[in-house]
């Protein structure tokens, strides 16, 4: 936890020593900069899934994003998330208990870029995020023993500052198209909880379920394989 804290004072205290870069820069005339994952759609258009795996397989992470444009810079938010909620079968007959597996994700990242026009249409921009990430997983019903069926929960918090490096391509005054590349250190803790359900003719007693917490960090590089579809307002 103090590594966490530690973490989001260093986040907080950059964005506005980003802010105080660059002050010479005009205001850009439209603020606001609304901007959505385009890389499935582009994808299929383009008929690119054959390429290679990391193409194939892409999983979005931030589904949304908005900038608001200062002179000096922009201040850059994103999030995304996922959701499932099923029903699983009982396995053994006779077992009248009602099973789910349930997931959920949300990404969101909050930070400060600054950019630099390389010509009339193109653009680079670089800076820094916080990302904070929060995902949870639970099967109540992975496999059955001695009467009891074994459940599992787990939950992840991560924690994360990330440089980064974009270009802007205007494909008009309001319309761009985006891409980036970053490196993030973060910081996450683990829960896992292991549970029992009995099932009918259930005579022994309930196995002790069991708790685990571990806290870990580490580096990750994100390749440029998202394309965002950014619309100027």
């Amino acid at each position: 936890m103090k590594k966490l804290l530690l973490m989001a004072v260093m986040s907080a205290a950059m964005l506005p020593m980003f802010a105080q870069q660059d002050t010479t820069k005009a205001k850009p005339q439209h603020l606001n900069e609304l901007g959505v994952d385009a890389t499935e759609f582009l994808k299929q258009f383009l008929n690119l899934n054959t390429g290679s795996n990391l193409q194939r397989y892409y999983v979005p992470i931030y589904y949304l994003t908005y900038r608001h444009h200062f002179g000096c810079g922009n201040l850059r938010i994103g999030v995304g998330a996922d959701f499932q909620n099923s029903t699983i079968p009982a396995y053994v007959p006779g077992d009248i208990n009602t099973y789910y597996a349930k997931s959920y994700s949300l990404n969101a990242f909050v930070g400060w870029e600054w950019y630099t026009k390389l010509s009339r249409r193109w653009e680079v921009f670089y800076g820094a995020d916080f990302r904070p990430s929060l995902t949870s997983n639970r099967n109540d019903n992975q496999y059955s023993s001695n009467y009891y069926t074994t459940g599992n929960e787990s939950q992840s918090q991560i924690y994360g500052i990330a440089p980064f490096l974009g270009f802007k391509f205007k494909l008009s005054k309001r319309l761009s198209i985006l891409t980036e590349t970053s490196y993030a250190v973060n910081w996450e803790q683990d829960m896992n909880k292991t549970y029992y359900t009995a099932l009918p003719g259930a005579t022994l007693p309930a196995p002790t379920g069991t708790d685990q917490k571990t806290t870990k960090m580490y580096s990750n590089f994100t390749a440029p394989l998202s394309v965002f579809i950014d619309f100027t307002f």
